[in-house]
């Protein structure tokens, strides 16, 4: 079972990591929710995991693999450069995605001993129809807007395993940033 305040604080959690993951060459990112999955027409999916002992969160960005996708994740590409292939566009989705789900999982980290995260998978999204098959106890959905007028969606869905209780206090602004990354 996952209590009121948990899902509440799912959604803030994932809605905030959106903020974080989503924005590409400093873009804005606005997000919303959504009631319902029948506005999603996008094609394929990145889906990633987070997992305790207690649950199982999947986060899923629905995308079109459309011209103008493709020019917001190669948004920082040095003029000139060539097109994204297939593989490395799919992968520069597949790393947004793989942010978002980094930041929530450090978040769900001070709340939850042993959570884990997974490795970004693109499916079609006929996928998900077999999601109900999980038992989830909370499913979320949202409008991912982007600058530049692009529209991508998101779901949030968690599994429970026992009683999921937590509290994040909503902060009024948060910082964003994401860290630099040291090499070694």
């Amino acid at each position: 079972m996952i209590t009121e305040r948990a899902k509440a604080s799912f959604d803030h959690l994932l809605m905030s990591s959106l903020k974080i993951g989503m924005p590409v060459g400093g873009a804005s990112v606005m997000v919303e929710p959504i009631d319902a999955l029948d506005k999603i027409k996008e094609k394929k999916i990145v889906i990633l995991t987070v997992s305790s002992y207690l649950f199982r969160v999947m986060v899923i960005l629905y995308f079109k693999p459309d011209a103008a996708t493709r020019a917001y994740f190669n948004r920082n590409a040095a003029e000139g450069a060539p097109e994204l292939t297939d593989d490395e566009f799919y992968d520069r989705v597949a790393e947004c995605g793989n942010v978002c789900c980094g930041s929530l999982n450090r978040d769900l980290g001070k709340h939850f001993p042993h959570v884990g995260m997974s490795t970004p998978n693109i499916l079609d999204k006929d996928c998900m129809r077999y999601a109900v098959l999980l038992g989830c106890g909370l499913a979320r959905h949202y409008t991912i807007t982007l600058e530049g007028g692009l529209t991508m969606y998101a779901s949030l869905c968690v599994a429970d395993y026992g009683e999921v209780d937590f509290h994040v206090e909503p902060v009024v602004e948060e910082d964003l940033s994401v860290g630099e990354l040291e090499m070694f």
